[in-house]
């Protein structure tokens, strides 16, 4: 079983194009988070060890509240910081029960790298357990098929924004 998650994705717009969708919270709110959630930036700090804190709302009132912190930003190729959920003062808390489960990792690395490929751009996302017990660890690579799911529907709701 793989013990990170792994995805490629392709946009036909520029390297920068689709790079700067990450690099302000106006465009962010317009597209990230998982299909049928919307996202309310709180905290926008684009720079290493800047915070990224937001809430994501579904339509029928469910909430989540979460935050990145940012450890590497080389503009306009690679991203990566660390993803957690949090509370509404932006504390690292545990992941909701449900979906997740009580063994859910507190800390994610995501790994984001982006590539000119004939004539496209290319993102390499890798995501894994940061700090994480063996029984977090397992969690997440359990669920890497629904992260999977998860991303391709952030995915494609980043080709909609993009193509706008």
């Amino acid at each position: 079983m793989p013990s990170q998650l792994e995805i490629t994705r392709y946009f036909t717009q520029s390297k920068e194009e689709v790079y700067n969708a990450f690099t302000t919270s106006d465009s962010l709110q317009h597209w990230w988070g998982p299909k049928g959630f919307e996202m309310e930036v709180k905290t926008f700090q684009f720079y290493p060890k800047g915070t990224v804190h937001f809430i994501l709302k579904s339509k029928d009132g469910y909430e989540m509240w979460a935050k990145w912190v940012f450890t590497e930003i080389e503009s306009p190729s690679r991203l990566q910081f660390i993803n957690s959920f949090s509370n509404e003062a932006g504390e690292t808390v545990k992941a909701p029960e449900v979906p997740f489960g009580p063994d859910w990792p507190m800390e994610m690395i995501v790994d984001l790298e982006f590539y000119e490929e004939a004539g496209k751009t290319r993102i390499d996302l890798v995501s894994f357990a940061h700090n994480a017990s063996e029984a977090s660890k397992q969690v997440f690579e359990e669920n890497i098929g629904n992260m999977e799911q998860g991303f391709g529907g952030t995915f494609d709701q980043l080709e909609k924004y993009l193509s706008k």
